[in-house]
């Protein structure tokens, strides 16, 4: 029997090959794990900054549809003032519309609320959250408590622009009337990756004053 027959198993380079080719194929699934890991996390980040914008601006579109204002009740004025909460752009805008319920739902206990949309410094400190008060029977005097609910968190901004007919404007009511309202506004949300998302509301009580009767809601009758 020769040498080479009598030869048995693998020489140390051989397995140190093996064992070199083995890592570097190991090291290129994790590699492609750890890529499609963080793919899948940033995509539900993604999507939940997506719903979480997308239900706020519902939101606040189905308050301004029914936002009015009136001479006769000077504290039914819409307001909005900016400000800026750890360095983003933060603003408070408080206004009176009528309650709208939803499709299949009976009226709402009382018509007419006061709205206001207004920031909060996140938990983490660098972003800000943003905040819906509501305040039933607005005119008169009453001991029901505001109802407060968070709407969105970790933005990093919130900011309105305000069309009067004739051209977008970043403050209201700036010199105008100070029950005049404006034909559209304008909600831009930015979130926590800085993607900007911007809904434009129609204000379809803006200019009827004369609609506003005892409080009655549009379209009712006594």
């Amino acid at each position: 029997m020769s040498a080479r027959q009598s030869r048995a198993g693998f020489t140390l380079v051989e397995v140190l090959l093996t064992l070199g080719i083995l890592s570097i194929i190991m090291l290129l699934l994790v590699s492609a794990f750890t890529g499609a890991s963080k793919t899948r996390s940033g995509l539900i980040s993604h999507g939940q900054d997506f719903r979480q914008v997308l239900i706020a601006m519902d939101r606040i579109g189905t308050d301004l549809q029914g936002a009015f204002s009136t001479a006769k009740q000077p504290t039914s004025a819409m307001t909005y003032k900016e400000d800026k909460l750890s360095g983003n752009q933060a603003a408070t805008l408080a206004f009176t519309a009528f309650q709208i319920p939803s499709i299949g739902d009976s009226y709402p206990p009382t018509s007419i609320i006061r709205v206001t949309y207004f920031p909060k410094v996140g938990g983490d400190g660098a972003s800000i959250e943003l905040h819906r008060r509501q305040s039933d029977l607005p005119f008169i005097e009453n001991r029901i408590p505001a109802k407060e609910a968070l709407i969105a968190e970790k933005l990093k901004g919130f900011r309105a622009e305000f069309y009067d007919g004739n051209g977008w404007h970043k403050e209201w009511p700036a010199g105008r009337s100070l029950n005049s309202l404006p034909k559209r506004v304008a909600i831009t949300i930015i979130d926590s990756r800085g993607v900007e998302y911007r809904r434009e509301i129609p204000l379809r009580l803006s200019g009827q004053d004369s609609i506003i009767q005892s409080g009655n809601r549009p379209g009712s009758s006594r």
